[in-house]
């Protein structure tokens, strides 16, 4: 018989002695997640940053 720990964050089976990197994961994700969106205060609308630009958004109107 097997003798294995579960995460209570995630599910995951681990050896003995084994910790979870679940949560440093996330953090991880988190902080990239941060770096590509950001928040116009002014209009409270989200953009994606690439390459260190802000993406715009342009839209074109029939005349």
């Amino acid at each position: 018989m097997a003798y294995y720990n579960v995460c209570s964050r995630c599910g995951a089976a681990l050896d003995p002695g084994e910790r979870c990197d679940c949560e440093s994961e996330q953090e991880k994700r988190n902080r990239l997640f941060d770096r590509k969106i950001s928040l116009d205060r002014v209009t409270g609308q989200y953009s994606f940053v690439l390459s260190g630009k802000e993406a715009l958004c342009v839209t074109e109107t029939a005349d």
